[in-house]
């Protein structure tokens, strides 16, 4: 019997054989339109600019249905409803055409990141209010000096994955107490459309008309949208009449403006990537720490000295080499809970653990770039939003994504992402920006395979034109580009909020 074995085809990506390429060849945007991976990458960058800069969806001299805001949550993502907050009252007091009294206020404990906020400007100081005393507030005329018989007619909740459970009832309760001409509205912020506890309270407030839900990105709001549907359409005559159809789902990014924390003038060890941060809690379904740590150990076998590391036969681990050309390469896992970092690589993986809200941004600063690492199952792609985009983005630290990143979170633009082919690993990338030999497996073919020697349309020559283009654009972006680019996003905030507060 003959049997055929497959063996992996190994791509081997070496930056020397690249180097004369560089040499005479500088970038140009036009390069982009010469491959449709490119070419689609920034017909949809143009596509997020144009609707990230539009006018606004509407009348500015129509007046405000909610003045008075209250948000809540009984749990944390401080870093999302801090700077909605933020954004509601910058609204406020920007475009309010008949200067009612207006206010916002949040319930909650205080965290470290809502204290940042309130010393860099973002928020007012009395910005807070007891988490307890929304119970209290909500059925109060008489909470406004300066606007007499107003009452709260917006609530946000945090987290409503558990918030919806812990205030929910008492203001379903409250809601029906009022008056017709004084109900309010109830905004559920959610990170998780997967996690369903709380779906069982959401028909009592869309049969009443007054429920909003509220994701971070886009792709979370294409799935509620999906769902909700999915609901409104079902045989079950009481979720049809549930009117899950008419509920609305925007996005609001949770983009913060850190001009005054301060955002310092960047500064780099060297011309190659030296730093990267991995942030989030130490949970595999979560990040692809076994993939990253894989990545490393082989990467490093094939040429440590370019990752600015040799092997110690006495250590039994990577250790710095002072004789590199370039300052060693470090992976900062920027999260809580446990992790075990593979031996020989304690000298390259630092674990920054729980930090406090201060040196948590510090240090995130000082990165060069940012590592989603987004596990296959964790759906940080489909039905929840990561944190970790947005933190990138006001800490002008370039992200490094691909084309599915930037489909999920179309609002990131080339000013703050490194576009990597799905072909390389996030440490593959890295090394190349580094100038070390990368071999990139891949299984499926029964030998090597020598990209020179192949001819177009081949898919390996196109890979190879993507991974040329990827490191003509380098990995560095600068203040200004993230400038631009957060001020589209804080428009298009503004815009959002400016909606919600008309009940439109």
């Amino acid at each position: 019997m003959l049997v055929s074995h497959s063996r992996p085809v190994q791509i081997v990506l070496v930056l020397f054989s690249l180097v004369l390429f560089f040499s005479v060849v500088q970038f140009r945007p036009a390069l982009q339109s010469q491959v449709q991976y490119y070419a689609s990458s920034e017909r949809r960058t143009a596509d997020s600019q144009a609707r990230l800069s539009s006018s606004p969806s509407f009348d500015p001299s129509t007046p405000f249905l909610r003045r008075h805001v209250a948000i809540a949550t009984s749990v944390g993502h401080s870093e999302v409803y801090g700077p909605l907050a933020w954004t509601i009252g910058a609204v406020m007091k920007k475009h309010q055409p008949q200067l009612q009294p207006t206010s916002v206020k949040i319930y909650s404990g205080e965290p470290g990141f809502l204290t940042l906020l309130k010393r860099i400007g973002m928020l007012p100081m009395d910005v807070m209010r007891p988490r307890d005393q929304l119970s209290k507030d909500i059925r109060s005329a008489t909470l406004y000096e300066d606007d007499m018989g107003a009452m709260i007619d917006l609530v946000v909740l945090g987290t409503c994955e558990l918030d919806l459970e812990r205030f929910g009832p008492d203001l379903l309760k409250a809601w029906d107490e009022r008056p017709h001409d004084k109900k309010f509205m109830l905004v559920c912020g959610v990170h998780n459309g997967q996690t369903s506890g709380w779906f069982k309270h959401i028909s009592e407030w869309s049969r009443r008309g007054s429920f909003r839900v509220l994701p971070i990105s886009d792709h979370v709001v294409a799935y509620f949208h999906t769902m909700f549907n999915s609901w409104a359409d079902s045989k079950d005559a009481a979720k049809r009449l549930s009117l899950y159809e008419y509920i609305k789902v925007d996005a609001y990014y949770s983009v913060s403006d850190f001009t005054n924390f301060p955002l310092r003038p960047k500064t780099y060890q060297a011309d190659v990537p030296c730093s990267a941060v991995l942030q989030g809690n130490y949970e595999q379904g979560r990040r692809d720490y076994e993939r990253v740590f894989a990545d490393l150990s082989r990467l490093l076998r094939e040429d440590a000295r370019a990752w600015g590391y040799t092997w110690s036969f006495d250590q039994r681990k990577y250790i710095a080499d002072a004789t590199a050309p370039n300052p060693p390469f470090v992976l900062h896992l920027l999260g809580k809970g446990k992790m075990t970092v593979p031996a020989e690589l304690q000298d390259v993986v630092v674990m920054d653990i729980a930090l406090d809200t201060v040196p948590f941004y510090e240090l995130f600063q000082s990165m060069d770039i940012v590592v989603p690492a987004f596990s296959e199952g964790g759906g940080y792609l489909t039905r929840q939003a990561s944190s970790t985009v947005h933190t990138a983005l006001m800490n002008n630290v370039p992200l490094l994504v691909t084309r599915a990143i930037l489909e999920s979170y179309p609002y990131l633009t080339s000013e703050g992402t490194v576009l990597r082919p799905f072909a390389l690993s996030e440490m593959e990338a890295i090394g190349l920006f580094r100038g070390a030999k990368v071999t990139a497996q891949a299984a499926g073919s029964n030998g090597p395979l020598d990209i020179a020697d192949l001819s177009a349309p081949n898919a390996s020559i196109q890979l190879a034109d993507d991974v040329k283009r990827m490191l003509s654009q380098g990995w560095k972006r600068t203040d200004s580009g993230f400038d631009r680019l957060k001020q589209q996003i804080w428009k298009t905030n503004e815009d959002f909020v400016g909606r919600l507060l008309r009940d439109l």
